[in-house]
């Protein structure tokens, strides 16, 4: 497994900074429907601290995808406001929410829009132009090896599994390391080795002072590195402890 000691001394040197700045997602008076008529959320005040990972719970169909897409700005007609580090996020392109965070979609297929993991991961690291890079650098091979990937680098991925699929997307997020990182079921269809990988990454950037949102079933496996536990529930988010 490669250290990736160059980009955890990165992380390291802005800690400090990250730390200061608290709050990344402040959230007030949220509703939210697809058709009007039934509601998802209703009336929701939340803050989430930069600093902290947060685990939000909900039985399927609660709104926990939908509540992702709130804050990745892909859902933009509710009532209420939400803001990212205190700029409204109605107000903010595309460009510059993803400048902030990096939101990993449930759906494996769902994370890629190229047809290798190379070429995947050359677009993950905003170095994608108009043709695929020759080589790749340091830092994408290094993201591939740590979720054993690299022989696959150039196999399509329609000849690939669900599971290295998902892999692809958890590689990707190696090269967004100082983003705020919202995790909608990143360890579904991952053997426990992976899973043990990505559980020591959000550690290291806990240490380092970078948080994140993550919707898991799977709670007893972030158990030792969540700082906040959320429940949507009757149209509400509520803290559980």
């Amino acid at each position: 497994m490669c250290s990736h000691a160059g980009a955890w001394e990165r992380v390291g040197n802005i800690s400090a900074f990250v730390v200061k700045k608290m709050s990344i997602y402040k959230i007030e008076n949220l509703s939210f429907s697809y058709d009007e008529k039934c509601l998802i959320f209703e009336n929701i005040d939340l803050q989430f601290d930069i600093n902290k990972i947060t685990l939000l719970a909900g039985i399927n169909g609660s709104g926990k995808t939908t509540f992702c897409r709130l804050l990745s700005g892909l859902e933009k007609k509710y009532k209420g406001r939400i803001f990212l580090e205190n700029k409204a996020l109605s107000k903010l392109s595309a460009a510059e929410i993803s400048e902030k965070i990096v939101y990993l979609k449930q759906e494996s297929f769902a994370n890629i829009i190229a047809a290798t993991p190379s070429e995947d991961i050359a677009i993950w690291n905003h170095k994608f132009q108009s043709k695929i890079l020759p080589e790749l650098e340091k830092e994408q091979i290094e993201a591939l090896k740590e979720y054993y990937l690299e022989p696959l680098k150039d196999q399509p991925f329609w000849e690939m599994s669900g599971g290295q699929i998902k892999r692809i997307g958890l590689a990707g997020l190696l090269l967004n390391i100082d983003k705020y990182w919202i995790l909608d079921e990143p360890v579904t269809g991952l053997e426990n080795a992976l899973i043990d990988i990505l559980i020591n990454i959000l550690q290291k950037r806990k240490t380092a002072g970078k948080g994140g949102l993550i919707i898991s079933h799977q709670f007893e496996k972030f158990e030792q590195i969540v700082d906040n536990w959320l429940k949507i529930e009757d149209k509400k988010i509520i803290e559980l402890k």
